[in-house]
C-alpha cells in the first residue's frame, strides 16, 4: 500500500515562489528553478520572500570603509 503524502496544515499544499512563480512544496526552504530562499505561504499563496540580512551588513561596512578612506585620504 502506497503512503499519502502528508496533508497541509492550512488551506494550501504548494506555494508559489515570488521570483520565477514556480509551484514549490510548502516545506521547501529554496526554489529549486531559481535558488531564491523561501519563507512561510502567506495568505495570498505565494512565499515570502526572505531578508539576505548578510548583503545588507556587507553593504553598509563597505559604504563606512570608503567614508572612512576619503576622510582619511582627503582630509
Amino acid at each position: 500500500m502506497a503512503r499519502r503524502p502528508p496533508v497541509a496544515k492550512g488551506k494550501y499544499v504548494s506555494k508559489k515562489c515570488p521570483e520565477c512563480y514556480a509551484y514549490v512544496p510548502l516545506e521547501a526552504k529554496a526554489c529549486p528553478s531559481c535558488k531564491v530562499r523561501l519563507g512561510p505561504v502567506n495568505d495570498h499563496g505565494m512565499a515570502d520572500r526572505l531578508t539576505n540580512w548578510r548583503g545588507y551588513i556587507v553593504c553598509i561596512a563597505l559604504w563606512l570603509f570608503l567614508a572612512l578612506y576619503v576622510k582619511w585620504a582627503f582630509f
